[in-house]
């Protein structure tokens, strides 16, 4: 994709990938929908208010750098990031959340929710695209394998 725009009243050219601004676009989204969600969770507990405003600075701080440059270290990062946060997600609305005074309470699933989750999905689905073929293969390798371990965690009965 290729667009015109003026910096300092000189025209500039950019060029992003699909996946660069999928990346850039669908990281800002679930940013944003943890910016809007940063004050009721505020109410809750601060702790929980401040890890979303954690997440939607980082989601929002990828989704522009990620549109200057994409070096492997940013991508694996960013990858990282995305699975831990829905790492999160999916504890606070199986076994509820580890710490504050809603800990071991299963939260419900919300529309937005989903939203977000399908947002940071396809970043770490746009960041494999992003990363050089042998890295590339190596995170994708790492990700089965732990996809799986936590899998026949879950269904032996070790993680709950």
């Amino acid at each position: 994709m290729t667009t015109g725009v003026r910096v300092l009243g000189r025209p500039v050219v950019v060029t992003l990938s699909v996946a660069t601004a999928t990346a850039a676009l669908l990281s800002f989204v679930a940013g944003d929908i943890h910016f809007l969600l940063v004050e009721p969770h505020l109410h809750e507990w601060w702790a929980y208010g401040w890890f979303f405003v954690v997440v939607a600075v980082g989601q929002g701080a990828f989704a522009g750098l990620v549109l200057l440059r994409q070096p492997p270290w940013l991508l694996l990062t960013a990858i990282a990031g995305n699975l831990a946060i829905l790492g999160m997600y999916v504890l606070s609305r199986t076994n509820g959340p580890p710490l504050g005074p809603h800990a071991g309470v299963p939260e419900r699933v919300a529309a937005l929710d989903v939203v977000c989750t399908a947002a940071e999905l396809g970043v770490i689905v746009a960041c494999l695209v992003l990363l050089p073929a042998r890295i590339a293969r190596g995170a994708t390798t790492v990700l089965a394998v732990v996809g799986i371990a936590l899998w026949t965690g879950r269904l032996t009965g070790v993680l709950l």
